[in-house]
């Protein structure tokens, strides 16, 4: 009996040993930082405040961005938090855009202040405070599968919370969603050949109470969200097909990334995003949440695919979009109050590769309708509606009409701008790209590209962009009586440029870009000087980037 007890004693003291042993074998807490240090300067012309008539809008500049990412992993479960910090060279307004020093509300002091997209200037002796931003801040874990929350489901999903880059959750190619967002992300792999993403994207949220109060006392804008559902199949090695469903909810106003602001005419307020609109007391409603009744729902459609063969590349586009929205506008029998819209517009975009030992060939073709100048747009509108660009859209492919070698230009300034919204204001687009690119080295690369654009409705003309800073320009503007009337031209423009791409050391590399737009009429405007109705014929503009980016 004692032997026994001994030996029960001695198996019970060999388990304690034995447990911290266990615990050490858990995975490490490891923490990693990636990232990027930029520094930019450009100088350009006459692009700026997007009114081309006007080309007085010259500039040059320099800025750093920091983006580091912060990465804390213990095993398969990671956080990670993403900084980005945007200062230009020397102070740009009235202080140097850093808290508390500026208690104006502006960055940098005034309405134009530091460059649009910096958070700040460094002055003389660079103390410049408060400048941070976050970019990302997310969870991520194995939700199904093996060792996850939830175990007895077979197939692993990686849940993803918290703010986070939307990447290819509904896309390849940017043409949806690009950029970042705060919501969740179920990514689920049945097989190593068929995967899909679960999105719930979380646009404007509605707290308790905030929709109690009369509608111009509220403090809500609503309850905005979309679902993105997005599998992905590899039928064989070289193809990849991803079809795309989403529904976007919104109430009231909502964020301009996802509702393109567009003047109309008969439009109670005038815009398409506007208190006024989407209020439902003309008389007294002027808070910038509108009324939360006024209801939005937009279905996007879109199946993007990648195909390689040997040295051919094709890689096609197509959306199709559809929905019902409200406004407040001016009725056919005279009266105003609500008015229930029909959107309907469609996306295709392709890009096709070849392959030649140092040299790459790119061709690319775009078209998306849009509506007429004459059109109410309160009833039907004809043009497509990414749920968030960010700015991506033609990235790489023009530094004016496009983003280039400085992303904080180009695009041709938000709302009319084709690397927000797709399409010239509520035009559509038309467009043919072709790009080459020859590496002398691996280390060297030189390319240029060319990019004739059109619309697919002919624009207004008789109508003007207000000349604003850079950071306030707005769509399209009613001049009078002659404006929405009809259109007069589709010719955007041409853009050619050229570049080069110098990888100097290890993870650092120069990059040297030119963009000449050689200006068509549809850019164009018009004015009312000492009471007459005044024609302006667009100008030519240009862009000189150069930057130095080193990742790490």
């Amino acid at each position: 009996m004692r032997k026994r007890l001994v030996l029960a004693l001695f198996a019970f003291v060999t388990l304690l040993a034995a447990a911290p042993h266990a615990r050490a074998q858990a995975p490490a807490p490891k923490v990693t930082i990636s990232g990027l240090f930029d520094q930019v300067t450009s100088m350009g012309r006459n692009f700026y405040d997007a009114n081309y008539a006007r080309d007085n809008d010259r500039e040059w500049y320099a800025r750093t961005r920091f983006r580091p990412d912060f990465e804390f992993a213990v095993g398969r479960t990671k956080a990670v938090l993403g900084i980005e910090l945007d200062l230009m060279y020397g102070q740009g307004g009235s202080n140097d855009g850093g808290f508390p020093g500026n208690s104006s509300g502006q960055v940098c002091g005034f309405l134009q202040g530091c460059k649009f997209g910096t958070g700040g200037g460094l002055d003389i002796n660079t103390d410049v405070a408060g400048l941070f931003e976050i970019k990302w801040i997310y969870t991520e874990f194995d939700l199904t599968g093996k060792d996850s929350l939830l175990p007895f489901i077979p197939f692993l999903t990686v849940a993803r919370a918290g703010g986070q880059p939307f990447g290819t959750i509904a896309n390849y190619k940017v043409y949806y969603a690009n950029g970042d967002f705060a919501g969740l992300d179920l990514y689920s792999t049945f097989t190593p050949d068929i995967k899909n993403h679960f999105a719930f994207v979380i646009v404007e949220d509605q707290l308790a109470g905030g929709n109690r109060a009369a509608t111009t006392a509220r403090t809500n804008r609503g309850e905005d969200y979309a679902f993105i559902i997005s599998p992905e199949f590899t039928p064989f090695k070289g193809l990849d097909l991803k079809p795309m469903f989403s529904w976007f909810h919104a109430d009231g106003v909502t964020a301009g990334a996802a509702r393109r602001n567009a003047v109309n005419r008969r439009t109670i307020g005038g815009a398409m995003n506007s208190s006024l609109a989407l209020g439902n007391n003309t008389a007294t409603n002027t808070l910038s949440g509108g009324d939360a009744a006024m209801h939005e729902e937009r279905y996007t459609i879109g199946l993007d695919a990648r195909w390689r063969v040997g040295p051919f590349g094709l890689d096609p586009t197509f959306a199709y979009q559809w929905g019902k929205y409200d406004t407040q506008a001016n009725r056919t029998n005279g009266t105003v109050g609500r008015v229930e819209g029909n959107a309907s517009a469609w996306l295709f975009d392709a890009i096709l590769s070849y392959q030649l030992g140092p040299l790459l060939l790119e061709f690319r073709g775009i078209y998306s309708p849009g509506n007429k100048a004459r059109d109410n747009l309160s009833l039907s509108k004809r043009y497509f509606e990414p749920l968030d660009q960010d700015a991506g859209y033609y990235n790489g492919w023009a530094a004016i009409l496009g983003s280039g070698v400085d992303y904080f230009n180009g695009g041709g300034g938000p709302n009319v701008g084709m690397a927000t919204n797709i399409g010239y204001d509520r035009y559509g687009r038309g467009q043919f790209g072709a790009r080459a690119t020859y590496n002398i080295t691996p280390a060297f690369a030189v390319y240029g590209m060319v990019s004739p654009t059109w619309t697919a409705e002919s624009v207004d003309t008789d109508t003007t962009i207000p000349l604003a800073p850079q950071t306030n320009f707005t769509a399209r503007q009613t001049v009078d009586d002659q404006s929405w009337v009809k259109g007069d031209s589709n010719y955007i423009g041409t853009e050619m440029d050229l570049g080069l791409t110098w990888r100097f050391a290890p993870n650092a590399a120069f990059d040297l870009q030119g963009a000449y737009l050689k200006a068509g009429h549809a850019l164009d405007t018009a004015e009312v000087l000492s009471g007459a109705h005044t024609r302006r014929d667009a100008n030519d503009a240009y862009l000189l980037s150069a930057r130095v980016r080193l990742a790490f």
